[in-house]
């Protein structure tokens, strides 16, 4: 498909959601938030951020980018190439020149944090979320310090839980997980056998796949420390996320 410059409807770009990581049925979300964090690969984002604008949403319409997309974490979810695209073409239709230099050109504000945000996602190797009421069971007993939810939002607060959960194995680590949110069941009096809670089983399976997840992460952000971290909830204005402790509307190449 072709999109004529200038011609479309208003760009509205809305993160990306997968399926909730430990709820078998959906949670009221006036009590929740989803937590979303995204691991980027900081070379690919530099190379499309050093394109000229016009060049690379060309580029993206002829799919032409995929080959530079950093190859995802195994097993790990993040957002489709096939939507990213269509989202920059958006973000192309609604700006208003085609002569920018640079990304950080782009005009209205509101398109070039768009155009930034979906650019990081392109430069995405994993996504992990999390229901920021559920945050304790994967951190609290793992950092250094004393935990509020909302640290679940701050760069620096995961580079300490990467670096103190690597005392524990992956194995170690997940058992941990699922045992602690064994006794919170417990104590709240929840039923203890899947004949009583028929989603006993697959809630439990979903908290060791997702705390898996966190550990590869972890890995990662331990082991490569040049990693960004994207970070937002899902009601997040884009101009609100965070890479690295700072707002996209304030980022800088």
């Amino acid at each position: 498909m072709t999109m004529m410059h200038g011609q479309g409807p208003g760009y509205s770009s809305q993160p990306m959601y997968c399926s909730p990581y430990n709820q078998t049925s959906m949670p009221s979300r006036s009590g929740m938030a989803k937590v979303i964090m995204r691991l980027i690969e900081p070379n690919a984002l530099d190379s499309l951020l050093s394109m000229k604008p016009l060049d690379m949403f060309m580029k993206m319409e002829r799919q032409e980018l995929r080959s530079m997309r950093p190859v995802v974490v195994e097993t790990i979810h993040r957002p489709f190439s096939v939507d990213l695209e269509g989202d920059l073409l958006d973000a192309w239709d609604s700006s208003q020149s085609e002569n920018e230099k640079s990304v950080f050109d782009i005009q209205p504000e509101n398109v070039r944090i768009s155009t930034i945000y979906s650019l990081c996602l392109w430069s995405c190797v994993a996504e992990w979320t999390c229901w920021d009421a559920r945050a304790y069971l994967y951190f609290e007993p793992y950092v250094s310090t004393e935990m509020d939810v909302h640290d679940i939002l701050d760069h620096d607060f995961w580079r300490d839980f990467a670096t103190e959960v690597s005392r524990f194995s992956r194995a170690e680590y997940i058992d941990s997980v699922t045992q602690d949110w064994i006794a919170r069941r417990d104590a709240l009096g929840a039923p203890s056998e899947s004949s009583q809670d028929p989603y006993l089983m697959s809630t439990m399976s979903a908290h060791r796949s997702s705390s898996s997840d966190l550990f590869s992460i972890s890995e990662i952000i331990r082991r490569d420390g040049d990693h960004m971290i994207l970070l937002g909830i899902d009601q997040t204005p884009l101009h609100e996320w965070n890479l690295n402790g700072v707002p996209l509307s304030k980022f800088k190449r």
